[in-house]
């Protein structure tokens, strides 16, 4: 057991190396369960999901009812958008197994497949057999309520809403950070496409060519594609001092390094190189990035929000960017994980301190800046634009019309997801990277913010239609016209935003 805990650490921390290491320990165990088990876990965290596709199905050739094989098959075909195909396994695994997870997704999948009468019989059979602490209750009753919605029920639809409503009264922070990581976890999966450097790299410098006011992002180039462009703009005059090389399908700062001379990348296989942003804003000399966040409530018709709050992460070590210090992480790599057992890495246990250790709040951040005699004000405004700019790449490569057209109105929650932004000594932001799912645990202050902003994708999201003292000539009009409802839903998300911010996306270009 500690050596599995061992690897399964280090697919989290290394997952290069724990790949390399698991392939060879799977080929000299061919005939082991786990050992192809642990392969598969370690392709899913890269987003790689045909080759963990097949690792699980040669796990299933071994043990034919391993359980969490038969769910990880499912799973991978499902953010492969192979979604008939996933139905079919999550069904083989619900029978075999007589998981409720498993059973909810069967749900899930009829769902957005347009099967509404199927879903909403799933749904009742799995909340009339689970127990009643189980984790399964609060997706179910919320997708059974988004599902009734859907089929023209309102009414049945409230008193599952309500339910769940009462239970997040009883427990806000627990039950929205757990339906805020469901449905994460459960979004369209072309948004693991924007996860990966490359692709978002190509997005990026798509967008800047047709719509380049608004927002700031790095030169990029994919290696080895872009490799004879990334020569040229060495040799121009816009080159720079320093190059940042990262891993295509890395995260939390793995495999990052700087470089000085871009022939030092040349050859490299499968990163993005981007200009280094050598002019960070610093805040006692140290170099930090936030962790902005913003939501898709619907894509037809289309409603983004940014989030007025954040995080913002610091480096352990006072920034330096002279050419021999390139090598030195812990002045240039801001993830908090990568530089833990640093001795500088300082971070507060009281969570109402937002501006002490390498963990702030944006607000602390924009307060920093202004006192130093920027406008933090003038700041958030263009991570504003900064958010609008990426959504409008979104809705300009068709995401949000493939999703209309694909499934029911109701099908997929609203879109919680991350952009990593790095501002600069002249207070301008620059989108460095996108994360598709927001991590919800960490530091006591994360743990604060976090649970605020769960709690008001919540509210916006889940609110029954009917209240108390409506007219009944209203009530009639929201159970007969389907746009009223569509309309009301839309009335609770403005009343109950909190602290998201709407967007003007402007018109499609």
């Amino acid at each position: 057991m500690p050596l599995r805990e061992d690897l399964v650490d280090l697919i989290e921390h290394d997952n290069a190396l724990a790949q390399k290491l698991l392939h060879d320990l799977a080929g000299h165990l061919p005939h082991s369960a786990d050992a192809w088990l642990l392969v598969a876990q370690a392709h899913d965290r890269r987003l790689e999901f045909d080759q963990s596709l097949a690792a699980y199905r040669y796990v299933l050739t071994l043990d034919p009812k391993h359980a969490y094989a038969l769910g990880g098959v499912a799973f991978a075909l499902l953010s492969l958008g192979q979604d008939q195909a996933a139905l079919a396994a999550y069904g083989q695994a619900a029978a075999i197994t007589s998981n409720a997870h498993h059973l909810r997704m069967v749900g899930l999948l009829q769902h957005r497949l347009g099967q509404l009468n199927d879903a909403i019989t799933t749904y009742e059979r799995l909340l009339s057999g689970v127990k009643p602490t189980s984790p399964e209750i609060n997706p179910s009753l919320q997708d059974l309520a988004r599902t009734l919605r859907d089929a023209d029920r309102p009414l049945a639809a409230d008193q599952h809403m309500r339910h769940l409503i009462s239970r997040f009264q009883a427990a806000p922070e627990t039950v929205a950070s757990g339906l805020v990581m469901f449905n994460t976890g459960t979004d369209r999966h072309e948004w693991s496409h924007y996860a990966d450097k490359g692709v978002l790299a190509e997005v990026l410098t798509r967008r800047q060519a047709v719509d380049p006011h608004g927002a700031r992002a790095p030169e990029s180039f994919v290696l080895p594609r872009d490799r004879e462009a990334l020569a040229a703009f060495a040799a121009s005059d816009r080159a720079p001092s320093l190059y940042i090389v990262k891993p295509i399908r890395s995260s939390g700062g793995q495999g990052i390094e700087l470089v000085t001379q871009v022939g030092e990348a040349l050859d490299r296989q499968d990163v993005v190189v981007q200009r280094y942003i050598d002019r960070p804003y610093l805040v006692e000399g140290r170099k930090g990035h936030a962790r902005i966040y913003g939501l898709i409530a619907s894509v037809s018709p289309l409603r983004a929000y940014v989030y007025s709050e954040g995080l913002v992460r610091f480096a352990p070590t006072p920034y330096d960017a002279s050419p021999e210090n390139a090598g030195d992480v812990s002045r240039h790599i801001t993830n908090t994980a990568l530089h833990t057992g640093h001795p500088d890495l300082i971070i507060s246990q009281d969570p109402s301190q937002e501006d002490q250790g390498v963990i702030w709040t944006l607000s602390a951040l924009l307060r920093r800046i202004t006192a130093d005699g920027g406008d933090g004000d003038q700041t958030f405004a263009e991570i504003s634009q900064l958010v609008a700019w990426f959504v409008r790449q979104l809705r300009a490569e068709g995401l949000f019309a493939r999703q209309a057209a694909a499934s029911p109105p109701r099908a997929f929650s609203p879109k919680l997801f991350g952009l990593d932004v790095l501002v600069d000594a002249d207070g301008h932001p620059w989108l460095i990277e996108m994360q598709r799912a927001p991590a919800a645990r960490g530091a006591p202050l994360v743990e604060r913010v976090n649970g605020e902003l769960f709690c008001d994708v919540f509210r916006m999201s889940h609110g029954p239609l009917i209240e108390d003292g409506m007219p009944p000539d209203e009530i009639a009009r929201l159970v007969a016209d389907p746009q009223a409802r569509l309309e009301r839903e839309a009335q609770i998300e403005a009343a109950q935003r909190g602290r998201f911010i709407a967007l003007d996306l402007g018109a499609e270009v």
